[in-house]
């Protein structure tokens, strides 16, 4: 796996200045959003850093949220004409995929959307810059787009930026909609790394580290949009968090999280939201070998989970206290839902032997829901 430079916490994103004199371009290219890019205090931060450096500097943000196969397509050419010397990728989950997605392709236009080996080479540095405090995707070696409704992620060593700059000033006037929705993202990232099948010892320490930094804060920061010191927990949580499927990737309720995006437009964490208390009963309930009791002990511990909880309920009222709603949409499809789970990430979630009856068990749990 590729090495990645890091810098963490309030006013890192002051290093930038000193990034972009040791390489000296004289190009630049900054992937970012429409108007999150100036709400957030970025674009005026981001000028303040380098007027001064006599630069080239060209803007791609001609892209929806979740990217789509035709957005990449426009980006390359963007690329293409602007032969930008380093790009800045500074947004949320979804400007960091793209910017991943263009460094790569650049280089491979060949094999796009493919599964095909990828020969390692030189790329342009990346830069990525999160303003959002959930998906991780500045620490990670994969990066997703849609073809067609369908999900499609490509996993490389060369996808992981090069730099990772996790400055929290970026969030700290995120609304609490959007901090609710990216910092459960974070925290089902952990979660789900931390029982995952392919959990190593290093994985288990950043997703404990993330788990701690976000369970306790996110609420505060949903009920109280001005607490920086809190904002500053989550925003580093989100880095681990992301540094931790890195390694494992992801389980069961992102599995079924993309068709709530792809066919009733929810934002991703929201989407993980609906199937995660599920899982969560599901996977903390299962009798498994001792290092995975163990694991699963030290989670309930952390979380504060009392033996007589019902563990379902006990998830349900943590979102309900982060105000996520799992109202499922009107006229909701079951078989769309449960006929689009990806498998990729499915295969990662303990104890799934039998397809079968886990829709069933599935669409017991959305007809619950629909009755509650």
């Amino acid at each position: 796996m590729n090495t990645q430079e890091t810098y963490i916490g309030e006013g890192s994103i002051r290093v930038l200045t000193e990034l972009l004199r040791k390489k000296s371009p004289q190009k630049i290219l900054i992937v970012r959003g429409k108007k999150s890019y100036s709400l957030c205090g970025a674009q005026k931060i981001i000028k303040n850093l380098i007027d001064n450096l006599k630069l080239t500097v060209s803007e791609f943000s001609d892209f929806t949220e979740n990217p789509k196969e035709e957005d990449v397509i426009k980006g390359l050419q963007v690329l293409y004409r602007e032969k930008p010397e380093i790009i800045i990728g500074i947004g949320g989950g979804s400007v960091i995929d793209m910017s991943k997605l263009l460094r790569f392709y650049y280089y491979h236009p060949n094999k796009f959307k493919t599964n095909s080996i990828y020969k390692s080479g030189f790329y342009i540095p990346l830069i990525a810059i999160p303003t959002t405090a959930g998906t991780g995707s500045e620490a990670t070696h994969f990066a997703v787009m849609y073809s067609n409704k369908i999900k499609f992620s490509i996993a490389h060593p060369d996808v992981l930026p090069d730099v990772a700059i996790v400055d929290p000033v970026f969030t700290y006037h995120n609304p609490a909609y959007l901090t609710a929705c990216t910092g459960f993202d974070a925290l089902a990232q952990a979660i789900e790394s931390y029982w995952n099948v392919a959990a190593t010892t290093e994985s288990q320490k950043f997703a404990l580290q993330a788990i701690q930094l976000i369970w306790e804060n996110l609420p505060l920061a949903i009920n109280n949009e001005n607490c920086i010191e809190v904002r500053q927990k989550i925003a580093e949580g989100a880095f681990w968090a992301g540094k931790a499927i890195n390694i494992t990737k992801t389980t069961g309720p992102h599995a079924l999280s993309y068709s709530f995006t792809t066919y009733y437009h929810i934002p991703h964490g929201h989407a993980v939201a609906y199937t995660f208390p599920f899982f969560f009963a599901k996977n903390t309930y299962l009798k498994a070998e001792l290092d995975y009791q163990e694991r699963i002990e030290t989670l309930l511990k952390i979380l504060n989970v009392k033996s007589t909880d019902n563990r379902t309920q006990f998830f349900i009222n943590y979102l309900e206290k982060i105000s996520l709603s799992l109202r499922l949409p009107e006229e909701f499809d079951f078989s769309l839902i449960l006929s689009n789970i990806n498998m990729d990430r499915l295969k990662n979630n303990p104890g799934i032997k039998d397809i079968i009856v886990l829709k069933r068990e599935l669409y017991n749990y959305f007809l619950w829901l629909n009755n509650r």
